[in-house]
């Protein structure tokens, strides 16, 4: 156990995100200071995070935040063409900084004279070339196919460009109660991990798993696809994620005592939850409950702790990444092997063809 190099990337994490949450961001966000509509176009990983943090934006904004994966910006966004490109801003996220579908987007974008934003790991990559503004998010280096600490600090930017944004155009007058709450939410993020580890390791949680439900509501909706999306990228198997409230809607018909499920139950929807949890256990379907209440249930529940202002995304996250090393390894499984991995090459998903 404990051999995956993602596990020394999660040990990074803590002092990685507060290392962002220590920089200043406020006269870079002057990029926003006349935009009234932002697009964020983004693969994977990158694109779960902004599409967790895309209402959070929103609200502290007052900017509606649109966000597309580039397939669907370049074919499938007519509203690009009524926009105004004085007062919209196109915002791409790369971790490497070379996804050739966010590139080839942010391309388009440009040549329609829209002013472009990048988020990204890579100084002087591709990205940066193409960018009018170039958001870093300090997180060094990481040789995963599962991102972990790339995907926590894009989470954690994009809520602190929100923040600084928000007080740049006067809406949000006073932004320590959110950094109190973020630099707590950090400071828990290896207490968390470690608690979880040991869940797991006394459960001898996924043993044998063969398929996985991720459920979530809210600012954690998106959170569940990016939980499926770890589990697939590190167990290779089938899984699937979706919204608390859709749940019922054809979903829950496809389980089976083989099925494992995972509740990420933030601060919305909590009697639907203990409905579901309770559901579940009582037909015997493995279920773990991944808990941002103050108050967690004590048996097949893991406690992210209660962060109201941000719904718990970041704990919940760090809790979804140990279970995606832990799984693989306690089934005798790399989380970070070959896994038809001369796909991406075949594609060349990372080849820039305009520049």
């Amino acid at each position: 156990m404990y051999e995956s190099i993602m596990w020394t990337y999660m040990k990074e994490e803590k002092d990685v995100l507060s290392h962002l949450l220590s920089i200043s961001f406020h006269n870079q966000c002057s990029f926003f200071d006349e935009i009234t509509s932002l697009f964020i176009t983004a693969h994977g990983s990158s694109f779960n995070a902004a599409l967790a943090v895309s209402s959070f934006f929103t609200s502290l904004t007052h900017i509606p935040v649109s966000v597309y994966t580039p397939s669907d910006f370049i074919h499938n966004n007519p509203s690009l063409d009524w926009m105004d490109p004085s007062h919209t801003a196109v915002l791409g996220i790369s971790q490497t900084g070379s996804s050739r579908g966010v590139l080839e987007a942010l391309a388009m974008a440009k040549q329609k004279e829209f002013p472009i934003a990048a988020v990204t790991a890579a100084e002087n990559s591709l990205i940066d070339r193409i960018a009018d503004k170039t958001f870093y998010l300090e997180c060094g280096d990481e040789q995963s196919n599962a991102k972990t600490k790339g995907f926590s600090a894009t989470l954690l930017l994009l809520m602190i460009l929100a923040m600084e944004t928000g007080k740049r155009k006067g809406i949000l007058k006073d932004l320590s109660v959110f950094e109190k709450e973020l630099r707590e939410e950090i400071e828990a993020i290896p207490s968390v991990m470690k608690e979880t580890d040991l869940w797991c390791r006394n459960h001898r949680y996924g043993k044998g798993m063969k398929e996985l439900f991720v459920i979530g509501s809210g600012m954690n909706r998106a959170i569940a696809s990016e939980g499926q999306l770890k589990l697939m990228e590190t167990m290779c198997i089938p899984s699937a994620a979706n919204d608390m409230q859709e749940f019922s809607h054809g979903m829950h018909r496809a389980l089976t005592p083989d099925s494992h499920v995972l509740l990420l139950a933030g601060d919305c929807d909590r009697q639907l939850f203990e409905t579901t949890f309770h559901y579940l256990k009582k037909k015997g379907i493995p279920v773990l409950l991944i808990c941002g209440w103050k108050d967690t249930p004590k048996d097949d529940a893991v406690s992210a702790g209660y962060y109201p202002l941000t719904q718990s995304v970041l704990t919940i996250t760090a809790i979804l990444q140990v279970i995606s090393a832990f799984v693989p390894e306690i089934n005798g499984l790399d989380p970070n092997r070959d896994a038809n991995n001369d796909y991406t090459e075949e594609a060349e998903t990372r080849t820039a063809l305009y520049l």
